[in-house]
């Protein structure tokens, strides 16, 4: 559409006079007059009536300008609202991320974010890793906290934090009878290798790290169950039935201090990205979001960091 053949004819209407309209429109009077004249000719109708003194709409030339000011009105209502999305200050951001990890990293972000950008409106996918991995390729979600590894080389990430990773045991569990029998000064993953876990599902990124730190401790383990969400291996262990593995932030979210059964695994961790499509255009909006998450996850790991305790560690070699 052009926009400026809709002015040319405001402007004649407004004026009432191709003169004066050439003048506010700084073009010569010659070139606007035919302007028109190439503008009716293509339309096959004609806008202005020239036989009074003064230039008058025909009925074809009203329901032209009706038309007109509707679009030169939603024109403006759009480049105002281009400019807010440029500006950051209205657009929509459709983020992808696991159940677990949006249970710790939204709550930091999300009240900030808005605090800041009320008009971004905010759309939250949460499915496992790999869904949101093909979901984010087919252009379903603008952008998607991950855990590494990553399986589409396609895809494009950023750390925003590395998590360490704990044993959970049941909480009365008696390491030190295992350290005496093998005459040990640390507690090693090889003391443990009769007893039971419970581990997540095949294909999530916590089975991925637990099934390679069994693998470095050359440990076939003893699964008696399976599951999907990682707060429920962890009760389902601290309530006694076994032992699994958690990133730090399900420890930090459980109030973990008051608690004896969680030992950081030696040598491993756990890391959170934020990841988008290679050659994929991000908003200033989507940026500014990310930026945002980067810094404030930084400074809770900091604070998290200074006020935990020194947990007791466990060794796989």
């Amino acid at each position: 559409m052009d926009f400026n053949q809709l002015e040319y004819v405001m402007a004649i209407i407004e004026e009432k006079s191709i003169s004066k309209a050439a003048k506010k429109l700084y073009i010569s009077q010659p070139s606007l007059s035919q302007y028109i004249i190439r503008l009716e000719e293509r339309l096959g109708v004609k806008l202005f009536d020239r036989t009074g003194k003064s230039l008058s709409l025909t009925f074809a030339g009203k329901k032209y300008v009706e038309t007109a000011k509707i679009m030169l009105d939603l024109n403006k209502k759009l480049q105002r609202e281009l400019r807010d999305i440029a500006d950051s200050k209205k657009g929509r951001i459709i983020i992808g991320i696991p159940n677990q990890t949006s249970r710790y990293i939204l709550p930091l972000i999300l009240p900030e974010f808005h605090k800041q950008f009320p008009e971004i409106e905010l759309v939250i996918e949460e499915e496992v890793t790999m869904q949101l991995e093909e979901m984010l390729i087919e252009g379903k979600i603008d952008i998607a906290i991950l855990n590494l590894p990553i399986k589409h080389d396609k895809i494009l990430y950023e750390p925003i934090s590395v998590e360490r990773i704990f044993l959970v045991s049941p909480e009365n569990y008696d390491f030190g009878s295992k350290m005496q029998l093998n005459n040990g000064q640390k507690l090693y993953f090889s003391y443990l290798r009769d007893e039971e876990f419970i581990l997540l599902k095949q294909g999530q990124n916590m089975r991925i790290t637990a099934d390679k730190i069994f693998q470095r401790a050359q440990m076939e383990p003893r699964i008696i169950l399976e599951v999907t969400n990682l707060d429920t291996a962890k009760r389902i262990a601290a309530a006694g039935m076994g032992f699994t593995f958690v990133p730090e932030n399900v420890v930090w979210l459980s109030n973990a201090e008051k608690y004896k059964n969680y030992f950081l695994v030696d040598d491993i961790t756990f890391t959170i990205v934020v990841a988008y499509r290679p050659n994929e255009y991000l908003t200033e909006a989507t940026r500014k979001f990310i930026t945002m998450t980067k810094s404030i996850v930084a400074l809770n790991n900091k604070i998290r960091t200074n006020n935990s305790r020194n947990y007791p560690k466990i060794y796989i070699k």
